[in-house]
């Protein structure tokens, strides 16, 4: 079977590790079961191949919000050359490249991710174009390990409906996304799944690496370089993250290790979470804790193996901590991270570990930290029994879901089984709980009048291009124009046959 796989990887100057760690999965996934025959949409196709071995070809292309218009003009016009032929393309068009791998290919998957929401359209519009494309071509497609919302703007939800409704199953990594596919349409063949990173397994150069960062007992601390969030400022932000790796540092007598999710490798050169991190480190002031260097994604899961705690606001470290069975506090500025966060941590029975902003201000991370702490042995053994579970079931969704590219047929796989939670008996855990759906609400608020500010803006700016444009025109032009318009709107008010069109128009006029 000859497969395209969408994933959003592949960049010369950006790692991004959870990214690279799903499609990195899938790929092994695929290879497991006979499928090596793979073609990569990544961003800088040469870099994908440098990296995974295997022929790439450019994304389709499209932008942010801002661009809508453009963005429906481009989807229009590469599915007519789906329906009509490439041709209709321009020669240096990537779409073509996009358009030749599908035809080519017996199935499209796209990997795991969390970008089919109002935040990042263009991803959006990849991945519903490329599938639709693959409709148009007859060739079946499937999603895996998604993240869909938690906002849509109302373009997402057209263009989410049928790309979700027509895929031989969707993966959906947490009962939210679940939830939210089945308020969108009733068609999808929805399948909640774990993460697909739960899946990655490190190789023994990956071990050698991480024992070479020499340290005998550590914690692994991943923090993005932003909040994200007005909640909290970039400089309070970084203080709160040196803070908590001292305090996590001298409740562990243990090195506290910054390891980057989003860099690069390039040699020199440093981005994102490399920087922040150094910042961090200089902040805390305490040679515990000390940044590392950029790791790829099985690298990073062969030093989470050792670690006695995985914390921060990234999302993928506590997916690789519950694959290696160590507790894990996540911290969860947004409603995007919340949501993605909580999910995950609910498929382990860890959910009272996620932390929002206010919590985290009011110490209970350290409290989080204590009780995980203090019974290390029974939440590694808990975490130990539950990884078996879902393992057991992600290899079950890998078997079921190429069986249904293979065919074309509609994916059964078995749900996740319900598993015992690891709870906290404190009263902070609960008082967190509602801090953090206070946080959900209030961020949900807040971007859907962001978005809301922004249309309008859009909307006002093209009113006042399109009056520009008007004043500019020559007075001549102008003249003829309204004479025309005066002309045609008297003749419909003495018209003898349209006397109700008569009468609206007089209405109308006086209604305003």
């Amino acid at each position: 079977m000859r497969l395209v796989v969408v994933g959003d990887i592949g960049w010369r100057d950006l790692y991004h590790l959870g990214d690279e760690a799903m499609t990195e999965r899938a790929l092994g996934a695929l290879a497991a079961r006979g499928v090596s025959d793979v073609t990569l949409v990544a961003g800088q196709p040469a870099h994908a191949t440098a990296r995974y071995g295997l022929p790439a070809v450019r994304r389709i292309g499209f932008r942010d919000a801002k661009h809508d218009r453009w963005n429906e003009q481009r989807r229009t016009k590469v599915i007519d050359a789906a329906r009509r032929g490439a041709h209709r393309l321009d020669a240096g068009d990537p779409a073509r490249e996009v358009l030749a791998a599908v035809r080519d290919a017996d199935a499209v998957l796209v990997a795991g991710g969390g970008n089919l929401n109002g935040f990042f359209p263009q991803h959006l519009l990849e991945r519903a174009t490329i599938c639709t494309v693959a409709r148009e071509l007859g060739k079946p497609y499937a999603l895996t390990s998604q993240t869909i919302g938690p906002l849509l703007r109302g373009a997402d939800r057209a263009h989410l409906r049928p790309l979700l409704g027509g895929a031989v199953a969707v993966g959906a990594r947490e009962h939210t996304t679940a939830g939210l596919i089945g308020e969108l349409t009733d068609e999808a063949n929805v399948v909640r799944t774990v993460d697909d990173a739960f899946g990655l397994e490190p190789g023994p150069d990956d071990v050698a690496v991480a024992n070479g960062l020499g340290t005998d007992r550590y914690i692994v601390a991943s923090f993005a370089e932003q909040a994200s969030t007005p909640l909290l400022g970039t400089k309070e932000y970084r203080r709160l993250a040196a803070a908590a790796a001292r305090d996590l540092a001298d409740l562990y007598d243990a090195d506290v290790l910054l390891v980057p999710h989003a860099g690069t490798f390039v040699a020199g050169e440093e981005r994102r979470d490399q920087v922040s991190n150094k910042q961090i480190a200089e902040l805390a002031a305490d040679p515990r804790v000390r940044a590392t260097p950029m790791l790829t994604a099985r690298q990073a899961a062969a030093l989470t193996a050792g670690a006695a705690l995985v914390v921060g606001t990234r999302y993928h470290p506590a997916i690789l901590a519950a694959r290696a069975g160590v507790p894990s506090i996540a911290l969860a500025p947004t409603l995007y991270s919340s949501v993605r966060m909580r999910g995950a941590a609910r498929h382990v029975g860890l959910e009272d570990y996620v932390l929002g902003v206010d919590s985290w201000r009011a110490g209970a991370l350290l409290r989080a930290a204590r009780e995980l702490h203090q019974d290390d042995a029974g939440v590694r053994e808990h975490l130990r029994t539950v990884g078996v579970t879902r393992l057991t079931e992600h290899e079950a969704w890998w078997d079921a879901l190429v069986a249904g590219l293979r065919t074309g047929r509609r994916v059964e796989a078995p749900d996740l089984a319900p598993v015992p939670s690891y709870g906290s008996h404190g009263d902070w855990a609960v008082a967190a709980g509602h801090l953090l759906d206070a946080t959900e609400r209030f961020d949900r608020e807040r971007m859907l009048r962001a978005w809301e500010r922004a249309d309008l803006e859009r909307e006002v700016a093209a009113l006042r291009a399109s009056a520009e444009e008007s004043r500019q025109r020559p007075r001549a032009s102008r003249i003829s124009a309204f004479a025309r318009s005066s002309f045609a709107r008297a003749a419909t008010l003495v018209s003898p046959t349209s006397t109700g069109v008569a009468s609206g128009a007089t209405g109308s006029t006086t209604s305003r």
